[in-house]
Formats: structure tokens, sequence, C-alpha cells
């Protein structure tokens, strides 16, 4: 039996040396063939994080238009308020203004139909005390409006300055007259239309 086929013997079996040498158990020095390779590479990765990029990209400008559009929304609702509020507060005072001794409960009716109950309850009170005054004085008056501007808009409760030109004529001047004044006027929204609140003598 040569060297090369010496085997090596142990207490029940026989194993050749060969056999035995290449059964080792130390570990191998090479790369580790459990570990799986990154299929996508550095390539991959590069044009993963510039989706990812992107995308956060729009997701920042959605919320931005989506910002804008809010205020700018806000903005116009602002607008048509005031210009709304202007328009019915200086109805409101034409329609205030504008009375005739013949058919003062049409003036009084007229008026509490677009005012605000406390309103309506104060006018009430008022066009009481006046309705004797204007019927013996034959007393008219048309009222107009000139220019109107709202001062301020805060939730549903506007208050505007009205200039307001009042064509005033009775028994003491038969050939009429024009009185010019300011007015401070509060309006409430209800619904779709102002309401009258308050109207003061600047």
């Amino acid at each position: 039996m040569s060297v090369d086929d010496e085997v090596v013997t142990s207490e029940n079996n026989a194993i050749p040396r060969s056999v035995a040498a290449s059964g080792s158990s130390e570990p191998s020095s090479g790369p580790d063939a459990s570990a799986s390779p990154n299929p996508l590479g550095p390539a991959g990765n590069a044009a993963r994080g510039r989706r990812v990029i992107i995308a956060s990209v729009i997701v920042i400008l959605l919320l931005v238009v989506a910002a804008l559009g809010y205020v700018l929304w806000q903005a116009h609702r602002q607008d048509e308020l005031r210009h709304s509020a202007a328009e019915d507060a200086s109805r409101l005072v034409v329609q205030l203004a504008t009375y005739d001794h013949t058919d003062v409960d049409a003036n009084l009716d007229a008026v509490v139909a677009e005012a605000t109950p406390s309103f309506a309850d104060r006018y009430r009170e008022v066009s009481e005390g006046l309705r004797d005054l204007l019927s013996s004085g034959e007393g008219t008056s048309k009222g107009t409006v000139s220019h109107a501007a709202v001062e301020s808009v805060d939730g549903d409760t506007a208050v505007v300055l009205v200039f307001l030109d009042q064509e005033v004529t009775n028994v003491t001047v038969p050939e009429g007259r024009v009185d010019s004044s300011r007015m401070v006027v509060t309006v409430v929204r209800d619904g779709g239309r102002w309401l009258l609140d308050d109207a003061q003598l600047a």
C-alpha cells in the first residue's frame, strides 16, 4: 500500500486521508454565498432617490397651490361681501330717508321688512311719534345716496359710511330743499341679504 492510499483508522471505521483532509471544517476565506447582491446597484438607488424627491416636490407644490387658492377665495369672498354691504346699506338708507305724509305706513312697513328685530322695534317707536307731525306738516322726502364706503366687515356685520341727500318738502318749505348728511350704517348678514341694524348721523 502506498503512502497516498494510507488510511486513517478509527475505532469503527476507516477514512482515506485525502477524504478526511477535504472534509476540514476550516472556514472559507471567500465571499459569503448566502448574501444576496443588490439587484438595482448604485444606478438603481439613485433613480429611486430621484423619484422620491420629485414626488415630495409635487406634494409641496400641490399644498402651496391649495393654500394660495384658499387665500384668493377668501379675498374674493371678502370683496363680494364688501360690495354687497355697500349696495344694500345704500338702498336701505334711501328707503329709510324716503317717505310721504299721505302713506306713512308704507314707509314703516318697507323699513321694518328689511331690518333686524331690534332696529325694527326702535323704528316703530320713532315712527309713531312722527306720524302726526308728518301728516300735519305735509312732509315728504326723497333720499338718494351719492357715495358709500365700507369701513369694516366683521363676520356677519358690516359698517358702511353713506353720503345721503334728501329732497324735503313741507308746509314750511313748499318749494323744497336738499339736506345733505353723512350716516354711519350698520348692517347684519341674514342668509343672502343684509338687514339694517343701525343708522346714525356721522
